[in-house]
């Protein structure tokens, strides 16, 4: 099985994600500009004062729906789309309504990026599906010139959405003080599930900003939360069901709640935006550029050869349900050796 790109592009853009919520999207621009009906976007045209990029490359694209709001909005003159999906492709390519785009099938991993001549490279919610990030960033800098741009929106929380402790006893104790017809239906995401129906789900989504910082100056850096409101939010079908006022009510309680957490846990987003230029003088040591492309060549191999698996398995289990645990596995094991 190939762990680095996902076969099965049917799992998105589903209905039920928090950001299909109004709130959330205001909440979220908010964090990123401070005004609730300017996303990151239109704050990124007005730090770039209304500067028009000639080209942008849209890193796994998918529908193309936002490189339609960048052209629309008149931050852009082209673009040029990559996804591994070719039913994402063929949809972005039936939407584009004339618009000066083209598309290319490929896997974002290869760094084989179509064309040249980019001014703007956008992440959307792409990275975190990336394995090789290192490799692509590295790529991403190389491609821009001096005064290019990389701007990423992408969740940039816990690897395979593996939450720690702390934040997943956070989110159960808040999803208990909702009314009960309010709740989420809270399961800790099952890692061996996740690596069938998309390999790609947050793959090193931990690694974003990390990464970005390593071949890039981050002019601007925004952490956006969802640490809370993300786990209860998303596929909360009892959310999407419940009247307008009382969903209202409780979005913005969680909301709130969420905030108070990020204040108080700043590491803990799982969001951010970030508005970054190439660093060239990364990219003039060889010595560098190469530890850090064999850190990341045996991180994928290890994974390669171990299903998928990069690091220990969370286990959220009380302590005492741990012991129990392992003092079962224990005894099956020396009653087999015996």
């Amino acid at each position: 099985m190939n762990y680095t790109v996902n076969q099965n592009s049917d799992i998105y853009y589903k209905n039920t994600y928090w950001n299909d919520i109004r709130q959330v999207n205001e909440f979220m621009n908010i964090r990123v500009s401070g005004e609730k009906e300017k996303n990151g976007y239109r704050f990124f045209q007005d730090l770039t004062g209304k500067r028009k990029f000639n080209k942008a490359l849209m890193l796994n694209c998918g529908n193309g729906c936002w490189e339609r709001e960048l052209f629309d909005i008149g931050l852009i003159n082209e673009a040029v789309g990559i996804d591994y999906s070719e039913s994402l492709i063929a949809e972005a390519r039936n939407h584009a309504g004339g618009r000066p785009f083209r598309y290319y099938v490929m896997d974002t991993n290869t760094v084989a990026f179509p064309e040249t001549g980019y001014d703007l490279v956008v992440n959307h919610a792409a990275a975190h599906h990336i394995a090789y990030i290192n490799k692509v960033f590295q790529k991403i800098a190389e491609l821009l010139p001096e005064d290019g741009y990389f701007v990423s929106m992408d969740f940039v929380g816990p690897h395979r959405n593996q939450y720690p402790r702390k934040q997943w006893n956070a989110a159960m104790a808040l999803n208990q003080a909702l009314p009960e017809h309010i709740r989420q239906d809270l399961r800790y995401p099952h890692l061996p599930t996740m690596l069938v129906t998309d390999p790609t789900e947050a793959i090193h989504s931990e690694l974003i900003v990390e990464t970005m910082n390593r071949f890039f100056y981050v002019d601007h850096h925004r952490k956006i939360g969802g640490a809370l409101a993300y786990l209860l939010l998303t596929f909360n079908d009892n959310i999407f069901k419940a009247g307008e006022a009382d969903r209202e009510k409780w979005v913005q309680f969680i909301l709130e709640e969420d905030g108070k957490y990020l204040s108080q846990n700043p590491l803990s987003s799982m969001f951010d935006f970030l508005v970054a230029r190439p660093n060239k003088e990364i990219l003039k040591n060889e010595k560098k550029l190469a530890v850090f492309q064999t850190a990341e060549d045996k991180r994928e191999e290890y994974a390669a050869k171990n299903n998928g698996l990069y690091y220990e398995l969370v286990d959220i289990r009380p302590p005492h349900r741990q012991f129990l645990s392992g003092l079962k596995k224990a005894v099956k094991k020396f009653l087999r050796m015996s």
